[in-house]
C-alpha cells in the first residue's frame, strides 16, 4: 500500500474507531435497562399461523389404543388327539380372509375364570344328580389352583348361586344344593348374565362357559343374536352340554321353539299386530349372523344352520364344543375332556388391519400339520367407536370381546 495512502487511511478510521470505543459503556448500560422481551421462535413443527406459546392443553394429542384380538386355538390330529409342542410359526391367521401378523403367541394357559351355568327346570330334575357331585372337578381339573369359579341356574328366572370363588368347598356345597324350580327355560338370559359376569374378570384371565341345558330357550329378553355377539366380543369361549332325558322332550321343546333356534325364540319382540315369525324377528334384527365353518370335537367340519339347538350354536361360534348326549357315567368324563382341552390350546393374538371393514370380522387359523385340525372362535363383531361431541376425533379402543 503507498505510504501516502496509508497515512491518509489511518487519520480517517482512527478518530472513529476511538469514539466508538468511547461510547460502548453507554450503549451497554441502555441495553440492561430496556424491559426484555421473550423471542417467537418459528418451529417447522407449528402450524401456520398459530402462536406456540399457546398452553398446550388446549390443543390435546389424540390417541389411538388398537383392538388386540386374542383367539384360543384347539389342534387335533387325525384320531382326534390334541397335538402339542407347536411353535408360533406353525400357525397361520386370517382376519376376513387377509393374513394378519401375530403380536403374541402363547402355548401356557392363562388363569381360568368359570362359569357353571345349570338349567333347573322341572324337566330336567332327573339329570341334576349327575351335576351335583362335580363340584371337585371343576375345581381341580378345570379352573386348577389359580382359576375362580361362579354358578349361575336359571328357569323361569337367572339367579347368580355363587359369584366367583376359588374356594372348591363352598362350590360342592352350591352344586349340591341345587333343586328343581319352575317351569321355564331362560337360556339366552342366563348366558348374557353369565357373559357380564366373566366381562368384569382381568383381561389376563381365560373366560370360559361350561353349560348344561337342553339347549332350548323360552321366555327370555335376549335373543341369541345378542348373546353370540357379546360373547364372541368378550372372547368368551362357551362349552355346551346337553340335558337329553327323553325324545318326546326334546320334539315338545322343538315345538314350543318354532321353526329353529337361530331363527326364533319366544321372548324375542315383534313389531305390533305381526307374529313371531323368522322373516319379521329378521326385519327387527337386521344385524346378520353369518354362517361359517364350524369343527365339532370329532373332527367333522359342519355349518351353522344345522345346528340342532342354542348350546350347539353358541359352542360352535365361540370355539368351544357341544356335547349332544350322555350318561350318567361319563359325564364326568365329558368335563375332564374340556378341561384337557383348555389347557392344551394355544392363544393367538393380533391387531388386525382390517378396521375399516364395520360388522362381523371372520377368524380362520391354518395349521402345518398332516391331517391336522384346528377349532378356534369363528369371529367377533367391530363396530368402529363414536367420537363425543366435544373431541376433535375418533379414537379406537380394545372389545367382541
Amino acid at each position: 500500500m503507498p505510504k501516502t495512502f496509508k497515512g491518509r487511511y489511518l487519520a480517517f478510521i482512527l478518530p472513529a474507531v476511538l469514539a466508538w470505543m468511547a461510547a460502548l459503556p453507554a450503549v451497554m448500560d441502555a441495553q440492561d435497562n430496556a424491559p426484555q422481551m421473550s423471542p417467537v421462535l418459528s418451529s417447522p413443527q407449528e402450524p401456520k399461523g398459530q402462536d406456540p406459546r399457546v398452553d398446550k392443553q388446549q390443543n390435546p394429542t389424540i390417541k389411538i389404543v388398537s383392538k388386540l384380538v386374542v383367539t384360543p386355538v384347539t389342534v387335533i390330529d387325525r384320531d382326534g388327539q390334541f397335538v402339542y409342542g407347536l411353535t408360533q410359526r406353525d400357525f397361520q391367521i386370517f382376519d376376513n380372509g387377509v393374513a394378519q401378523r401375530l403380536e403374541s403367541f402363547e402355548s401356557e394357559g392363562r388363569p381360568v375364570a368359570l362359569v357353571v351355568v345349570v338349567q333347573t327346570s322341572r324337566s330336567v330334575e332327573g339329570l341334576l344328580e349327575q351335576v351335583r357331585p362335580l363340584g371337585s372337578v371343576f375345581s381341580s381339573l378345570v379352573v386348577g389352583p389359580q382359576g375362580q369359579v361362579a354358578v349361575v341356574t336359571f328357569s323361569d328366572r337367572v339367579h347368580v348361586a355363587q359369584d366367583f370363588s376359588g374356594d372348591s368347598d363352598q362350590l360342592t356345597a352350591v352344586l349340591r344344593r341345587m333343586v328343581p324350580d319352575g317351569d321355564g327355560s331362560r337360556l339366552n338370559d342366563a348366558m348374557m348374565r353369565a357373559v357380564a359376569l366373566l366381562e368384569r374378570r382381568p383381561e389376563t384371565e381365560r373366560r370360559v362357559i361350561v353349560a348344561f341345558s337342553s339347549g332350548f330357550d323360552s321366555g327370555s329378553e335376549s335373543n341369541s343374536k345378542e348373546v353370540i355377539r357379546r360373547a364372541t366380543g368378550s372372547e368368551v369361549t362357551v362349552y355346551g352340554l346337553g340335558f337329553s332325558p327323553v325324545e318326546s322332550l326334546l320334539t315338545r321343546n322343538r315345538e314350543l321353539s318354532g321353526p329353529g333356534p337361530i331363527d326364533a325364540n319366544l321372548g324375542r319382540p315383534t313389531p305390533p299386530g305381526m307374529p313371531p315369525t323368522p322373516s319379521t324377528a329378521t326385519s327387527v334384527y337386521d344385524a346378520p349372523i353369518p354362517i361359517v365353518d364350524i369343527l365339532t370335537a370329532a373332527g367333522e367340519v359342519v355349518r351353522s344352520t344345522i345346528f340342532s339347538n342354542l348350546l350347539e350354536y353358541y359352542s360352535g361360534y365361540t370355539g368351544g364344543i357341544y356335547t349332544k348326549h350322555w350318561k350318567k357315567k361319563t359325564v364326568e368324563d365329558q368335563v375332564s375332556r374340556i378341561a384337557s382341552e383348555i389347557h392344551s390350546q394355544y392363544e393367538l393374538a393380533y391387531v388386525p388391519d382390517t378396521l375399516s371393514e364395520e360388522g362381523f370380522h371372520k377368524i380362520v387359523v391354518k395349521v402345518n400339520g398332516p391331517g391336522w385340525k384346528v377349532r378356534a372362535r369363528a369371529g367377533y363383531f367391530y363396530q368402529a367407536p363414536t367420537a363425543p361431541a366435544s373431541a376433535p376425533a375418533a379414537a379406537t379402543s380394545h372389545a367382541p370381546k
